[in-house]
């Protein structure tokens, strides 16, 4: 239920602060557990379709706009957050993604994969992806030496998260609702406890009050928020220059090259597909963990999306009448932004006439395949995540999604601008390692392809430099927001313990994204939904006794 600001004196088991996926997952987990909980959002019901404008105090710079995407396109306030902005790929991380590597340093997390499988099942009832399957019983195809077949990305029905888990928490009796409310501060007493947070509603400033307090507004809020406290309080959250703000991460993703299937009809086995529980699932090549280990790369996926559409070889009558439309410039600035449509028409001449041809020779696929991608699109209960349009030639562009490393220096801060204005500095770097291990995967896979004799790759670039400065060009993310508030056994290295508690903290917990010590390959939501379970059950189990034994008096926070 939405209500008025709670009085000085009405207080909640928990108050989580955020209103995106892992924002709604924790109050309804907590609710249904019996937690009264208080939920916050700077948004409201509507704001999260539009996108963001600037509040006061929540200034930010991107120091790099080559390496890092517009807020706009990472961020949304309100009810279901960031869900408007989500493909709904939700992807279970793997042993390996947690476990220690000699060859990513800092890499280390405090926790197992053991300790949040069991929190799967729930995770993907309140996202809505089916069940936690994320292994294909199909068989890889044969050859593959380096890469298996079998790891599934699952898609939420219908990802917008408002009208369905957003709905059902807001309707919640056990949840009270505040919105257009932005949290300012926070109140810490000397031994480390939250005495309460400070908000700003209608102009005003009030005091909010649970037993214990939840953020989940994101791996840039959060550390704002966190690192103005630490301004004020400079020993808080491991001090100035300590780890808040640190390892920013995202993931390293493109297509730098083209699969070339000897057997076109394969493709079928790296479709959508649409599961026995009315869910989409999609194979992957993925590397073996051993595979991994042996060539010292980071986690990497590819999946395969329809060839460039300037390609005439395509021979798809689809792809050539889009090409066409995106070629006149007012109607492709309708379809998507001009960068992309650049790289969509690609280089001139445009060989019109071929393309014409295309569409000559079979005119009704188009109609069939606009109808198909409405349908299944737009009107379906089941959104079809993307289309992949078969063509005769068993040529598709090859999409890459890989791991970033943990990097110290690839950070946010603070400041104050010339007018007194607090400004979060997003300083989102790659290194020269992340891009060595995207090209030596794409050698592992096309070197498995021929060997087997299942086909090749073809780069989109001439000579290896091109490739590799394909490859820096398209090295722009900042939509994982990853790292920057790490979990760790040792206060010194990170912001939260292995219960996402904050260190030096008594009663103020983290979920969010920002916790991951390692980016892994796949999609972080999923992941961090579980985590955000595991939370709520481990709060309300605790309840009402806070274990004090866990805040050692050299982390303590002073008032």
């Amino acid at each position: 239920m939405t209500a008025p600001p709670p009085g000085p004196a009405e207080d909640y088991a928990c108050c989580v602060v955020g209103a995106g996926p892992v924002g709604l997952t924790f109050a309804m987990e907590a609710a249904n557990a019996g937690a009264r909980v208080l939920l916050i959002d700077a948004g409201n019901g509507e704001s999260a379709r539009r996108p963001i404008s600037s509040l006061s105090g929540q200034q930010t710079h991107i120091v790099d706009p080559d390496r890092h995407a517009p807020l706009e396109q990472a961020i949304r306030r309100g009810i279901g957050g960031t869900s408007q902005l989500w493909g709904g790929r939700c992807v279970a991380l793997e042993p390996i993604d947690l476990a220690e590597r000699d060859y990513v340093p800092g890499g280390e997390w405090p926790i197992t994969l053991e300790d949040v499988v069991p929190w799967y099942r729930a995770a993907a009832r309140h996202l809505d992806c089916g069940p936690p399957v994320f292994r294909s019983e199909a068989p890889d195809w044969p050859g593959l030496s380096n890469f298996e077949m079998s790891n599934l990305e699952r898609w939420s029905r219908q990802p917008r998260l408002d009208p369905g888990l957003g709905a059902r928490v807001l309707a919640h009796p056990q949840v009270t609702t505040l919105l257009d409310t932005r949290l300012a501060d926070l109140e810490i007493d000397a031994d480390g406890s939250i005495a309460a947070v400070v908000a700003e509603h209608n102009g005003a400033r009030i005091r909010l009050h649970a037993d214990q307090y939840v953020l989940a507004m994101g791996g840039l809020e959060i550390p704002r928020l966190l690192l103005e406290v630490q301004r004020r309080l400079p020993t808080a959250f491991g001090g100035i220059d300590g780890p808040l703000g640190r390892f920013y991460m995202g993931h390293t993703t493109g297509s730098i090259a083209e699969i070339v299937l000897d057997d076109p009809a394969q493709v079928v086995d790296l479709d959508f597909v649409r599961d026995g529980h009315d869910s989409y699932v999609r194979r992957r090549f993925t590397l073996s963990e051993e595979a991994q280990r042996e060539n010292r790369v980071l986690n990497t996926s590819f999946y395969l999306d329809n060839p460039a559409f300037y390609e005439y070889e395509h021979h798809n009558a689809t792809l050539s009448a889009v090409f066409l439309a995106m070629a006149i410039p007012p109607i492709g600035r309708r379809i998507v932004a001009e960068r992309m449509r650049l790289r969509h028409i690609g280089p001139r001449p445009y060989r019109v006439g071929m393309h014409l041809r295309n569409i000559l020779r079979h005119p009704w696929r188009i109609v069939a395949d606009v109808v198909d991608i409405i349908r299944r699109r737009y009107l379906s209960p089941v959104r079809k995540p993307g289309f992949i349009l078969r063509n005769d030639s068993g040529r598709y562009a090859v999409h890459y999604h890989a791991e970033q490393l943990p990097n110290p220096d690839s950070r946010v801060m603070m400041h104050t601008s010339d007018d007194g204005e607090a400004v979060l500095d997003v300083d989102y770097r790659y290194l020269e390692a992340d891009i060595d291990s995207v090209l030596r995967c794409h050698e592992l896979l096309d070197a498995d392809l021929r060997s087997a004799g299942l086909g090749r790759l073809e780069y989109l670039a001439k000579d290896p430099a091109g490739i590799r400065a394909l490859a820096w060009e398209q090295a722009v993310h900042g939509l994982h927001s990853i790292g920057t508030t790490r979990m760790s056994r040792d206060p010194a290295a990170g912001v939260v313990d292995a219960d996402l508690r904050v260190h030096g903290t008594r009663n103020l917990f983290l979920a969010s994204t920002s916790v991951f010590p390692t980016s892994a390959e796949a999609n972080p939501t999923f992941f961090a939904a579980a985590l955000a379970v595991r939370l709520a059950h481990h709060l309300v189990d605790a309840r009402p006794a806070i274990d004090d034994t866990a805040v050692s008096k050299e982390n303590e926070v002073p008032g």
